[in-house]
């Protein structure tokens, strides 16, 4: 199931980043490492990580992972601590499905953000929502684009 809204808004307090080139199975062990940093520092990560993709090439994805936090800690090692990350104006689709299925709906808000003649000012940003490890179809995830609100 595919639902699109404009005008909403992701806000996310005590975040821990990474950014970087990395290969597809690294991406589970960075997640690790960030858990483990936390751990070390009393820190809990209150919401699955998100994920923002800048770009993808043979080998390596540009990506952001993201890591909401229940405190302010800091950067840990090679992790940047952010207070606040706030995107408004965002077009945010929300999924529910098998995640196999995610790149064909995120290519259907690409067409929706084209079709509308919507300006994206951000790369969409993956916020799972829901993993249920019993049946995989009810996983729920919101993906979020920041929208220019000029009108050219």
């Amino acid at each position: 199931m595919i639902k699109i809204r404009e005008n909403q808004e992701l806000r996310l307090s005590n975040v821990l980043s990474y950014r970087g080139r990395i290969r597809q199975n690294e991406l589970e062990n960075i997640g690790k490492d960030m858990e483990m940093k936390l751990n070390a520092v009393g820190a809990k990560r209150v919401a699955y990580p998100i994920v923002a993709t800048y770009g993808v090439d043979k080998e390596y994805m540009d990506v952001e992972i993201l890591v909401p936090m229940d405190k302010s800690t800091g950067d840990i090692g090679n992790f940047i601590y952010k207070e606040e990350i706030k995107i408004v104006n965002a077009v945010m689709m929300y999924y529910e499905g098998n995640p196999v299925g995610l790149q064909g709906a995120c290519d259907e808000l690409s067409q929706y953000i084209e079709d509308k003649k919507l300006q994206p000012i951000t790369v969409g940003y993956n916020v799972t929502k829901n993993i249920d490890p019993v049946n995989i179809e009810n996983t729920i995830s919101n993906i979020y684009v920041g929208i220019s609100p000029n009108i050219l």
